[in-house]
Parts: structure tokens; C-alpha cells; sequence
């Protein structure tokens, strides 16, 4: 056997040992061998690198990926999409996506390049970029590999979820994708809870119920179902009980365990960030913390919050009073301690009416002090807020995790979250919404004969009238549908993706942004939610708001919105 021969044989049992056992130690031994004999050899470079990658050492990995990029030959793409991959584990967004274009840059064809790209981009805070580069790349995959389509699904739903996309995005994504592969358990479960959120409770517990009969000892299956069910009691029992819906999605519970489970998922939960609080923390800060308790141990009646209190004292029972500054923030906020919260709930039970600040009928746990009468507080929705007597609630975090991932930041340590959610501006609160919605409203009521109506058909004057409820719509070119029984003007509808000038409906409101963006839009614009339904032939949701004295209905589709329209209250 020649040499070449022979450096070839090695090579090949290097790569043969390295996908059956990537940690063998023989493996390094082998690529040494061949780079012993062929230096430049990028190929044996590349079975060095996975190896060291597969046994823990990331930054002997890059090294050595960096050194086979530098070189240009054929092992190039793979480096790079390595590096890729070593950024992503790492939650190093910024790095994650300037590879993902250094890897467009040499190859165009894989659909599952153009899907890391748009994770990295929504990862790194281009969310709706990113988003959108996901559904493209599903698309390329349907065109040129087809037979990869279930994987593609998944990934975009999975990758949605990482990139913290609100749940109406997800769930038609996650459902796309059950749809062709019921068997992805986690997406499943997750978009079980999505439909919590979305207070579809029959759809969480069929899908709860199907994911048990896969797995009947799957716990978190156990509580989907569970959840579900308690939630259609509740609303059984709403009116005897005087507790409605929106009591329910006033106290943020359901959104509060549909974020705690993804931040589980993606390794950014409250438990992960004090993991890594602990460290960073520096020497005096630490010094001060008292050691953390067993909830359990607590006696009989003794308690404290399910929501954050708990996984705070577990993990330190409180901070020496007076030691607060050694956060290094502006305020000396320092840990409660689990009997300085039970005191406190005690004292606040025994006297209502001299603590107005914290209200019985409201969730809230205080979990810091300033030992001056100010508190940070867990409220309704996770949200962490600083609370004082006489002063409204001043927003400090959006949960408690990220008040911990902050302080991990700024001790010099990784802060793994996903760039957050960019928002639009707001209008100043109490401005009306403006636009053509406007004529919609002064329409309602009127006869066919007036100036409102007029100016109506005037702005649409390819809409159509129906005047009897026995037939059916017309079709409009304008996609304006209005509604006049008995002469007199009851409803007039829109569907956005026909109407021209759909964009003029609400002037300032983004068509194309989600949910949650739309309805904070809306409501700052002074409409008050009413109530909202899901149709369970086609998934479209509606949600109707009280407005100018009639009712505003947006119907959502697929993420988006399908139709804007107005009734009489």
C-alpha cells in the first residue's frame, strides 16, 4: 500500500469512528496522522474540530474552523456552517447571523441555510425579517425537496418559538406542521398551550388528550389536559360563580404558564437565570445572601408565592437588610426572606383597609425591599414592577427572569435571551381611531338616503348592499360588504386582502403586525374589548371591541387580519 494510500485509509477510519462515536479518543490520534503527512489537509481539520465540538471544547472547535474558512477549498462551507451552529449553541445572535450570510454567500441551495438565516436574523431582533425568511424557506423547500417538507415545518415552528414570536404566530405554524408530522410531541405540547392562550380549551384538551395516549406518563400532557379542563369549569360555572373571562385573562395566569414553559424550552427561565446568577455573583453580594430554603419545610399554613416567591427563596432566603447597593443599581433593593413575606402577607390580611396598595382581588409577591417601604413585586402576568404607598406601580421588568438575566449581564456574564419584541410607538393615550372606520361608524343607523351613507358608497363604490338576511352577500370589487335591514344601515365589512384601499381603514394601524401589537394599537385608541370567539370549522378568530358606541370586529386568519368591521352596539 502506497503512502497516499495509506493517508487515505486513515482519513476514511477517522470519519467512519467520528459518526459512530464522535468522542473516541482514538479519533484525534487518526486526523493527526493524516495532518502529519498533509498539513493543508482541511478535510482531517474538520474530523479534529467535530471531535473536540462533540467532547465539549467549543473554542478549540473554532479554532479550527476559523483555520479551515481561512483556506478557501472545499471544506470551506462546512466550517462555516459549523461556526454557524457553534453561535447558535453559544446564543451569540450577532455572530449566528453573520455567518448565516457568509454561508448564502458561497451556496444559495439549501433550503435549511435560508431557515438558519432567518432564526439568526429574528434571534438577533430583525423579527419580522426573519419571520418571513422562515415561511420562504419552507416554500423553497416545497419546490426542491419535498420530501424534507415535515422537517422544514417543524423547524419554522420550532425556530418561531426560540425568536419569542407571539402565539398566534406560532399556532399556525405549529399546526401546519402537526398536521404533516403528528408525531413532534413538542410541538404538539406547545401548541396545546398556545391554544390556552388563545382560550380555545376544547382544542388544548383533544390535543392533551391525544398526546396521553402516545405517552400516558408525560406530566406536562397531564397538565395541559388538566388545565383545559379547569378552564371549562370555570367558564361553565362563570355565571354563578360572577367570574368571567376576561377576570381570568386579567390575572395573566394562562399566559404566565404558556412563557414560563417556552422559557423552560429555551433555557431562559427564572431557574436558568439565577443557574447562572450564581456564577457571576460577585464575592460581597454573595456574602450577603443567606442560604436558600426547602418550601416544604415551611410550617402548616405558612407560604409563599407560587408565581416567583418560591424559586427565590429556594435559591436564597434573603439578603441582609441595609446590603441592597451591592446589586450596583441605582435603588439598594435587596431579597426577601421567606419569613419576612409571610410576615407581611399576615400583617396585610389582618388590615385591608390600611394597605389599599395591595389588593385582595389582585395577583401580586413581593420579592424585594428597600427596607424604606418600597417593593419589587411580581404582578399579573409575570410583569415585575416597583411598588410604593400612594404611587401608581412603576414598570421595572417584564418578569422576574429577565430582572435576574439583566443583573447576569451586567455581573460579565451570558445573557442567552432572544432580542426582545420591537414595539411601535403608541399614540398619546385617549386619541380616537381615524380614518375610513370613521364613515364606517357615522353609516351605522342611517338610511340609505343620507350623507353618511352616501359618503360611504362614495368611498367604495364597488361595495355591495344586502337588505334581507334570507340572501347571501353579493361579490364586491371593493370587498366592502354593507348590511341595511329595514332601510337602515346595521353592518358594513371589509375584507382586507380584496379592499385597495384596506391600509386607510384605521389610519396608523399595521395590517401585517400580530396580535398583540394590533390590540394594544387599538386599545390606546380608546376601544374596549368586548368579546371574542373562535370559529372551529376554519380557526379564524375574532375579537370584538366596544367603540364609539358600536362594535369593532377584527377577524384574524392565519396570524393576520382577514376582516375589520362595525355594528350597531
Amino acid at each position: 500500500m502506497s503512502d497516499t494510500d495509506s493517508v487515505e485509509r486513515t482519513l476514511d477510519l477517522a470519519w467512519e469512528l467520528l459518526e459512530a462515536q464522535p468522542t473516541h479518543p482514538k479519533i484525534p490520534e487518526l486526523a493527526l496522522q493524516v495532518l502529519a503527512a498533509q498539513p493543508e489537509r482541511s478535510s482531517a481539520s474538520m474530523v479534529l474540530a467535530y471531535h473536540r465540538e462533540s467532547c465539549g471544547d467549543p473554542d478549540e472547535a473554532r479554532r479550527l474552523y476559523v483555520g479551515i474558512t481561512a483556506r478557501r477549498d472545499s471544506q470551506f462551507i462546512w466550517a462555516a456552517r459549523s461556526l454557524r451552529r457553534l453561535a447558535f449553541a453559544e446564543h451569540d445572535h450577532a455572530e449566528a447571523l453573520r455567518w448565516a450570510h457568509i454561508v448564502l454567500a458561497e451556496t444559495h441551495e439549501d433550503w435549511d441555510d435560508w431557515m438558519k438565516l432567518g432564526s439568526a436574523q429574528a434571534l438577533a431582533g430583525e423579527h419580522e425579517d426573519g419571520w418571513r425568511q422562515l415561511d420562504e424557506a419552507v416554500a423553497l423547500c416545497a419546490r426542491t425537496a419535498p420530501g424534507a417538507l415535515p422537517k422544514a415545518l417543524g423547524r419554522r415552528a420550532e425556530y418561531l418559538m426560540e425568536s419569542l414570536a407571539p402565539p398566534e404566530r406560532f399556532i399556525a405554524a405549529a399546526e401546519e406542521a402537526i398536521r404533516v408530522d403528528a408525531a413532534d410531541s413538542w410541538i404538539a405540547m406547545m401548541l396545546g398551550w398556545s391554544y390556552l392562550v388563545q382560550y380555545r380549551f376544547d382544542d388544548a384538551e383533544q390535543l392533551g388528550l391525544r398526546l396521553l395516549r402516545e405517552d400516558p406518563t408525560d406530566d406536562l400532557a397531564q397538565s395541559l389536559v388538566g388545565s383545559a379542563r379547569e378552564m371549562l369549569r370555570i367558564v361553565d360555572k362563570a355565571q354563578a360563580q360572577d367570574i368571567s373571562l376576561d377576570d381570568i385573562r386579567g390575572t395573566g395566569t394562562i399566559e404566565l404558564a404558556w412563557r414560563q414553559l417556552r422559557d423552560q424550552k429555551l433555557g431562559i427561565d427564572l431557574a436558568s437565570a439565577l443557574a447562572a446568577l450564581d456564577a457571576v455573583l460577585p464575592a460581597d453580594l454573595r456574602a450577603a445572601l443567606r442560604p436558600g430554603i426547602s418550601v416544604g419545610d415551611l410550617a402548616e399554613g405558612d407560604k409563599v408565592g407560587p408565581m416567583v416567591a418560591e424559586d427565590m427563596v429556594s435559591w436564597h432566603d434573603g439578603q441582609r437588610p441595609g446590603s441592597g447597593a451591592l446589586w450596583g443599581l441605582d435603588e439598594p433593593f435587596r431579597l426577601m426572606s421567606a419569613a419576612e413575606i409571610i410576615a407581611m402577607d399576615a400583617a396585610i390580611d389582618a388590615d385591608q383597609a390600611g394597605h389599599p396598595e395591595w389588593p385582595e382581588n389582585e395577583l401580586w409577591e413581593q420579592v424585594m425591599t428597600d427596607d424604606d417601604g418600597a417593593y419589587l413585586v411580581a404582578v399579573a402576568f409575570g410583569a415585575l414592577v416597583k411598588r410604593r404607598p400612594g404611587v401608581p406601580d412603576e414598570p421595572v421588568a417584564e418578569s422576574m427572569a429577565d430582572w435576574i438575566w439583566d443583573r447576569v449581564a451586567g455581573f460579565g456574564g451570558r445573557d442567552p435571551r432572544p432580542a426582545p419584541l420591537k414595539t411601535d410607538p403608541l399614540p398619546a393615550p385617549g386619541t380616537p381611531l381615524t380614518g375610513v372606520i370613521v364613515t364606517m361608524c357615522a353609516a351605522l343607523g342611517a338610511p340609505e338616503d343620507s350623507p353618511a351613507y352616501a359618503e360611504l358608497r362614495r368611498l367604495f363604490p364597488g361595495s355591495t348592499v344586502r337588505r334581507s338576511e334570507l340572501v347571501p352577500d353579493e361579490p364586491s370589487a371593493d370587498g366592502v360588504y354593507i348590511e341595511a335591514l329595514d332601510g337602515l344601515v346595521t353592518r358594513v365589512s371589509v375584507d382586507v386582502g380584496v379592499c385597495p384601499d384596506a391600509d386607510r381603514l384605521i389610519s396608523g394601524l399595521d395590517l401585517g403586525g400580530h396580535r398583540g401589537s394590533v390590540d394594544a394599537y387599538v386599545r390606546e385608541h380608546g376601544a374596549v374589548p368586548h368579546n371574542n370567539w373562535v370559529n372551529r370549522a376554519n380557526g379564524e378568530a375574532t375579537v370584538v371591541y366596544d367603540f364609539a358606541g358600536n362594535r369593532l370586529g377584527l377577524t384574524w386568519a392565519d396570524g393576520s387580519i382577514a376582516r375589520i368591521y362595525v355594528t350597531g352596539a
